[in-house]
């Protein structure tokens, strides 16, 4: 079989037909059986209400570290879920499209079922289809379209940036999570039918989606996902370098945010957005101005830096090609 769910979720599922002895801590995931590329567990479900869904985990999403150990695959996980126990409270790493993240997540107690019960050979998960957008959240936290992929089923049948989205296939959706949660019910060959407020007018823009494409490639992407990376114009010769945004610091304790972005400038460019908290400049930590100063100084235009930068409490590392003023 493609996914061990049963022998992977040992604290969801294993634990159940040994009542009498001592149960595990009740995560509620079920893990692929494939290794990840040795870069971590995937999560290939997640039980509603349970420990790992309160904290926010996700189908898709990569637990790298579990209280301090290294995770590399499913393997690696099983003994740690194994041998824990209800209450006890577990430091997590976890990446999702690039982004990562620190959880604490307290475990529970299993579902109880007879010891007798039979097993039920659960059904293959359905693959999901591939949609080809990036997401940002707008002024109310709704999803907005921030970019869409050249070639995609979004590009191909009418999604645009800056589309506002109301509905899935008629259901409201008033986040980025709902909206991709919705989408992550479909399959390739599935249409879906998008409601959609463009430039005032709602609009509705079916999809057929496609298979997604391999591991390691682009995936549909949450709302924290910077906007697509576009080139940016070659810099004149001794021009002065240019990243268009400004900082602010809280009098050099940290943290470094930026306080506002430059419409079509570098950093705009890149997927920078205000508000975003900035942890480290080329590996470097930058606490103050002053600090990314020294980062940016002896850098010229057409150069790159690689910014860290921490949203909604997930970093992730966005390379950025300096401009010229």
């Amino acid at each position: 079989m493609t996914f061990s769910r049963v022998l992977a979720a040992a604290a969801t599922v294993v634990c159940l037909s040994v009542p009498a002895l001592a149960a595990p801590g009740y995560v509620g995931v079920y893990l692929e059986d494939r290794d990840a590329g040795n870069h971590g567990a995937r999560v290939q479900d997640v039980a509603p209400g349970s420990p790992a869904s309160q904290v926010g985990l996700r189908q898709g999403d990569l637990i790298i570290e579990w209280d301090g150990n290294g995770i590399r695959g499913s393997q690696d996980l099983i003994p740690h879920l194994k041998g824990s126990r209800a209450g006890q409270t577990i430091e997590l790493a976890i990446t999702r499209d690039g982004w990562r993240k620190a959880l604490s997540m307290t475990l529970g107690q299993p579902p109880s079922v007879k010891q007798d019960a039979p097993r039920t050979k659960l059904p293959a998960p359905r693959e999901r289809g591939f949609l080809g957008i990036y997401l940002r959240a707008g002024s109310g936290g709704e999803p907005v379209v921030d970019g869409v992929l050249a070639g995609s089923p979004a590009q191909r049948d009418g999604l645009r940036k800056d589309d506002e989205i109301l509905a899935v296939n008629s259901k409201t959706v008033t986040d980025s999570a709902g909206m991709i949660a919705e989408v992550g019910q479909f399959g390739p060959g599935d249409t879906i039918a998008f409601k959609v407020r463009r430039n005032g007018q709602v609009r509705t823009v079916k999809v057929r989606l496609a298979k997604r494409p391999g591991e390691g490639s682009t995936k549909i992407a949450p709302k924290l996902t910077p906007a697509p990376k576009v080139e940016a114009p070659a810099p004149k010769a001794g021009a002065r370098p240019y990243i268009g945004m400004a900082l602010a610091d809280s009098a050099g304790k940290g943290p470094l945010s930026v306080d506002d972005v430059k419409a079509q400038g570098p950093a705009d460019r890149y997927g920078i957005r205000k508000g975003d908290v900035l942890i480290k400049v080329d590996g470097k930590p930058v606490k103050t101005v002053e600090d990314f100063v020294r980062a940016f100084r002896t850098k010229k235009a057409g150069e790159k830096l690689v910014f860290r930068i921490q949203r909604d409490g997930w970093q992730h590392d966005v390379p950025v090609v300096i401009g010229s003023r």
